[in-house]
């Protein structure tokens, strides 16, 4: 019995201006611009393909690879068969990083470029640069720093450092006008997508699993737990007052929980200088679930104990802990309601 040929289907993500045109075309294989990330749209480009055996999609600014990479799961589906490419599979997921603006962008609440169809995860467009930047990085398997021409090697070498520890699992290259030294990619893995959901640097820190605790320059993390949940009104005053103390913290993700919203477990999600906190669909009693918080910090020059003694001092004190859920619910709670789909545990 003959196997089945396959299309191989690469997503290509980048800033605009990023070069991630320029990568693709450099990598020898055909490349078709995606003009949404839903079903329709993957579905529109698989068509175009013909009978080729790998393409690179170059995806939107603003559209989240995870998303992309679900549309084309439902368009195709990964090793099933299409009536034209064969079995359509899940390539790499390429980010290209521009080395000459980079740290300008992930400082920058300015909001990403409009995307082309409406957010499935986050309904309006509220995505900043940062968010989109972070994304790339920590949703994929190759990250190109481009423009290296543009930058020292000192800064290339700090970038580098960097997107180790969003994503410590990815293949890093340097290019410069779109071209590189390194003649291949590594393999896509045989279910990238899987392989992916445990790539991101803050999900392997709350696993347990130890990275480089600093570099050179001062980039590094802090992974912050303590069973206890949050005051509302202190983690308010410490996210506007005391969150610079310890360091610059450019990106953190993880759980957490605010005692006037005992029974949901919220999603703690930060890059640059934006927050934003939503809830998450995990059981409040579920035994995966934390009673308190589990939170990584990047960034740089990080004060690991300063952190800590900072967000210590927004957990609820003995007495108040004391006092469970019916008084916790009592608390003033300064942070926008969450639009919850189920009821409470």
């Amino acid at each position: 019995m003959t196997s089945p040929s396959f299309l191989t289907l690469n997503l290509v993500s980048g800033l605009a201006g990023a070069g991630k045109s320029s990568i693709a075309r450099a990598s020898g294989r055909t490349s078709i611009s995606l003009d949404g990330a839903d079903r329709a749209a993957v579905s529109g480009a698989i068509a175009g393909t013909g009978t080729r055996s790998e393409v690179m999609l170059e995806i939107h600014p603003s559209a989240v690879p995870l998303e992309v990479a679900v549309a084309v799961m439902a368009a195709g589906g990964d090793l099933v068969l299409h009536s034209e490419a064969g079995a359509i599979r899940l390539g790499n997921f390429v980010s290209v990083l521009d080395a000459s603006t980079f740290w300008r962008d992930i400082r920058s609440d300015k909001l990403a470029p409009e995307p082309p169809q409406p957010c499935a995860t986050h309904g309006e467009h509220d995505r900043t640069v940062a968010d989109a930047l972070v994304q790339q990085i920590e949703w994929a398997s190759v990250v190109v720093i481009n423009k290296t021409d543009l930058s020292t090697a000192a800064e290339c070498a700090d970038l580098r450092d960097f997107v180790r520890l969003l994503n410590p699992s990815c293949q890093v290259i340097f290019a410069r006008h779109g071209h590189s030294s390194v003649s291949a990619w590594l393999p896509p893995r045989v279910d990238m997508l899987t392989w992916l959901q445990q790539s991101p640097g803050w999900i392997r820190q709350l696993n347990g699993e130890g990275l480089l605790a600093s570099g050179r320059t001062g980039l590094g993390y802090v992974v912050y737990r303590d069973p206890r949940p949050f005051h509302p009104g202190r983690l308010a005053s410490f996210l506007s007052d005391t969150s610079t103390e310890s360091g610059e913290i450019l990106r953190s993700r993880g759980l957490f929980r605010l005692a006037s919203r005992p029974h949901v477990v919220g999603s703690w999600n930060s890059a640059g200088p934006t927050i934003a906190f939503e809830p998450t669909s995990m059981g409040s009693h579920d035994p995966e679930s934390p009673w308190g918080q589990e939170i990584a910090f990047f960034g740089r020059n990080l004060d690991g104990a300063r952190l800590t003694a900072n967000l210590d001092a927004c957990l609820l004190d003995d007495r108040e802990f004391i006092g469970g859920p019916m008084e916790w619910r009592s608390l003033t709670d300064p942070f926008p309601a969450w639009d919850l789909n189920q009821d409470d545990d």
